[in-house]
């Protein structure tokens, strides 16, 4: 191995752990977003359902 690639490879995993850190909440907010506005989409088509008849 050539000297230095351990150290390379530590800042590479540091690396790729920082942004993991900041990614995966938004990615865990985001999906609960799209849930919640799924649920409100059909909420509302089950009451324009209701009040058109």
């Amino acid at each position: 191995m050539q000297p230095g690639t351990f150290e390379l490879l530590i800042l590479v995993f540091i690396f790729l752990g920082l942004q993991a850190w900041w990614i995966i909440p938004i990615i865990i907010k985001n999906n609960k977003l799209n849930k919640r506005g799924k649920d409100l989409r059909e909420e509302i088509k089950q009451l324009e359902k209701l009040y058109k008849k």
